[in-house]
């Protein structure tokens, strides 16, 4: 699909299209509905197709999720999170039972593991709380309180079971797992990234969202060609990127969820110099710097570096681009040399977004200033 739906901080394109496969609610809860009929709005005010299996439908959920089981690499599957079913929680190893024991998942080539994850949401989703409080979850996150609820372990869960059963799924190219509900924002315990790449070694995209949980230590993985992150991302995660060892790797795309007027501080500099300086991703040809507040100093940092003359595109929108950064764009040589750069939704003037437009489409770049 082209039209990107965003209708708070991050892409829902992953419940529409994921992996190249039209998505498929495998398991619908009121909270998956909710997200489905937003994202069907939003296109519609964007003007764009509404895939017919978007938009909620008991009937055509039935008959999609049985044609989907007797053919089970035509779709991406959506598992949720957390549901509410025969009186207990099922959580992501939970759901990725259900589908093994009802298909052949060594045909599955893309997961998404997302939605909801408070389970009193889902409770009530359900209309049938348990009734009873949940005692507190053990845990050891790094530095963090040893103790913490059933909802801040949830995505540390979901990784794990991905992992536990990745010999069930030995075709799988493409896997999104984290935050899909705007309404939510997750700051439960750390989640590590590196254990799914490590765990599929076909991987071939890997997305994931979470807010100030990822982490991502070094790690090394033949075959990702792209890799996406949504939420806050700390300096040492960016060191991780950096420090990979990711040789197929074309798309490289971040996405921050600081607040507006968040400076960058000198380890951020730090740890992003050392990701647009380093040589350990050669195949990179897209790089993606989204919702960055300070996004006219990264501007500054990529203009003389090695990274930047190897792209071919280069994505700064949803971030607030003023003059100032976009005077870099027309004083670096090296941006002339890209075939597109997208700077939708940025805080130009109207006089530079043009001159941005104009100079570099003279010099043959595919230039995109759109609010």
């Amino acid at each position: 699909m082209t039209a990107e739906i965003v209708t708070g901080s991050f892409p829902r394109d992953q419940i529409v299209g994921f992996g190249g496969l039209p998505v498929l609610d495998a398991l619908p809860s009121r909270g998956s509905r909710h997200l489905r009929e937003a994202a069907a709005a939003a296109l519609e005010r964007m003007g764009a197709p509404v895939p017919p299996g978007l938009p909620p439908d008991e009937r055509g959920d039935a008959e999609r999720l049985a044609a989907a089981l007797a053919d089970p690499g035509s779709v991406a599957w959506w598992l949720p999170l957390v549901s509410w079913n025969g009186g207990a929680f099922r959580h992501t190893g939970d759901h990725l039972r259900w589908l093994a024991e009802r298909t052949r998942t060594g045909a599955v080539g893309a997961l998404v593991i997302g939605g909801t994850f408070d389970h009193g949401r889902v409770e009530a989703d359900a209309a049938e709380p348990a009734g009873t409080p949940r005692p507190p979850v053990r845990v050891t996150p790094i530095g963090g309180d040893p103790y913490a609820g059933d909802d801040e372990v949830v995505l540390a869960r979901a990784v794990r079971a991905l992992a536990e059963r990745a010999a069930d799924f030995p075709n799988l190219r493409a896997l999104f797992a984290g935050e899909i509900d705007d309404d939510q924002v997750f700051h439960g315990a750390e989640v590590d990234a590196a254990a799914l790449l490590e765990a599929f070694p076909a991987l071939e995209e890997l997305v994931m969202c979470a807010h100030l949980a990822l982490r991502f230590r070094a790690t090394g993985h033949r075959a990702l060609r792209r890799l996406a992150f949504h939420g806050m991302l700390e300096p040492d995660e960016i060191r991780g990127i950096a420090a990979s060892r990711l040789p197929a790797l074309e798309a490289l795309e971040l996405w921050s969820a600081e607040d507006f007027g968040d400076e960058q501080d000198p380890d951020e500099r730090s740890a992003l110099d050392e990701l647009f300086g380093g040589g350990t991703l050669p195949r990179l040809r897209h790089l993606g710097l989204r919702g960055f507040t300070f996004i006219d100093r990264m501007v500054e940092q990529l203009a003389g570096s090695r990274m930047l003359p190897r792209l071919s595109s280069l994505d700064l929108s949803r971030g607030p681009l003023t003059d100032a950064g976009a005077a870099v764009l027309l004083e670096s040589a090296a941006f002339r040399g890209l075939e597109r750069l997208e700077l939708g939704h940025h805080r130009m003037s109207a006089d530079m977004a043009g001159r941005v437009a104009r100079t570099l489409g003279d010099a043959g770049v595919e230039v995109g200033t759109g609010a």
